[in-house]
């Protein structure tokens, strides 16, 4: 059996003691739909790995797509939560951006299952839970804008357009996902540093 495995930040640390059924179910389809993709896993496979009987998973979500529903909306919540609390111990714009960027990126590498989730499975979702997504994601997309506006507007940031460079932004960041592992040669931390000035330099920042 696939070795059951979670990747879980300090953003995501799960509740004190065992998991419940929920977490358990949460964490096996984590490891599966990353590892296999939604389409190629079953609900017996989610049941099997989290141990319990087949038909557990619907005491707690009706649907495969449920819960796979659930793992793209946390992540996203998360995220917008991530990206809002990195800027907010800062004023300078280079702090805020570099803070945003480094952290948006770390937490694509740390928990680089659920984000490989969010991004590449996403498409899998009902129309309806697509459009729960969508907003939160325009949500983290508008407070990069307004991060790299912000220094655009103190003329410390040399670029005629934001959405630019945010495009730079997430995709450096998302990017991650798809490619990193724990026993690869950067950690997390790495990442972050080298994302956050790669994103310095294409803002034309002083010093950069």
């Amino acid at each position: 059996m696939t070795e059951l495995r979670d990747d879980v930040s300090a953003a995501e640390e799960p509740s004190p003691g065992p998991p419940t059924s929920e977490e358990r179910l949460l964490r096996a389809a984590t490891t599966l739909f990353s590892d296999k993709g939604f389409e190629a896993t079953r609900t017996r496979d989610i049941s099997t790995m989290a141990g319990m009987s087949p038909s557990a998973m619907y005491v707690h979500f009706p649907s495969k797509e449920d819960l796979l529903f659930q793992l793209v909306r946390r992540s996203n919540e998360r995220a917008l939560e991530l990206v809002l609390n990195a800027v907010a111990p800062f004023t300078d714009p280079i702090d805020r951006v570099r803070a945003l960027v480094r952290e948006f990126s770390i937490m694509h590498a740390r928990n680089f299952r659920r984000a490989r989730i969010a991004q590449y499975e996403s498409r899998h979702l009902a129309p309806d839970h697509r459009e729960v997504v969508a907003a939160t994601r325009l949500q983290i997309r508008v407070a990069a804008i307004r991060e790299v506006q912000n220094g655009i507007d103190q003329g410390v940031f040399l670029i005629p357009d934001p959405r630019v460079a945010v495009l730079a932004i997430m995709s450096l960041a998302v990017d991650i996902c798809r490619w990193y592992s724990p026993d690869g040669e950067f950690t997390p931390e790495e990442l972050g540093d080298i994302n956050a000035d790669l994103v310095l330099r294409i803002l034309h920042a002083p010093g950069y």
